[in-house]
């Protein structure tokens, strides 16, 4: 994997190729999950409950949004060599207890409908090939009090320093994908597809997010 590159498709990672994502996230992307995760605690308080990430990554998210809620979380991964040094991740940071790794798809979310509380999911929107489908999943899910969390903004907090440059990596690294992440009223489209209803659209210069309610 090319250095200071996001990975397009994680399909055919191996190990040691999952350690350098984990890496390049770490060095590259931690001030948007700071500053997401501050932006969550600011529009919603202390979350409570069943929290689920999807395409979580190394767990480097669910673990900041671990620390600063009282959330139990499911953290949603397809790819085996992610999903097992997520788990190592989480065993490190002694969360084995608050989060849950578990491999699975998002076209079929491996979870009973009404299960979770909050469903939260960052930078993996351009990898859903049926947009639609996984709209349907997050909507089945939720509880009738549940907060979906779904975009690839990089939370109201970070510098515009900060902002430009991982903006910059991530555009270069995921070229014409990026632009899912620029396109609100497209995804607006999409989730009113999924017939959902109950949704707005939160942009701001950062980047944009859907919250969706039942």
């Amino acid at each position: 994997m090319p250095e200071k590159h996001v990975p397009a498709d994680y399909s055919e990672m191996d190990h040691l190729e999952a350690k350098r994502f984990d890496k390049m996230v770490r060095e590259n992307f931690m001030p948007a999950i700071i500053s997401t995760v501050k932006q969550l605690v600011e529009n919603y308080g202390v979350l409570e409950g069943v929290g689920i990430d999807i395409g979580c990554g190394t767990a480097i998210f669910a673990v900041e949004l671990c620390r600063h809620s009282k959330l139990r979380i499911y953290a949603l991964e397809k790819e085996k060599a992610i999903c097992q040094l997520a788990c190592s991740n989480i065993e490190n940071e002694g969360l084995k207890d608050r989060i849950i790794p578990v491999q699975g798809d998002a076209n079929e979310l491996p979870f009973g409908s009404e299960f979770a509380d909050f469903i939260i999911s960052r930078g993996a929107y351009h990898c859903w090939k049926d947009k639609v489908q996984v709209f349907k999943e997050i909507y089945r899910v939720l509880k009738g009090s549940g907060i979906g969390f779904v975009g690839g903004g990089f939370g109201r907090y970070v510098t515009e320093e900060e902002l430009n440059r991982m903006k910059s990596l991530r555009d270069r690294s995921l070229k014409e994908d990026a632009k899912a992440y620029s396109s609100p009223e497209t995804i607006s489209d999409v989730i009113s597809k999924a017939g959902i209803t109950n949704f707005r659209i939160l942009d701001d210069p950062a980047g944009f997010w859907v919250e969706i309610k039942k």
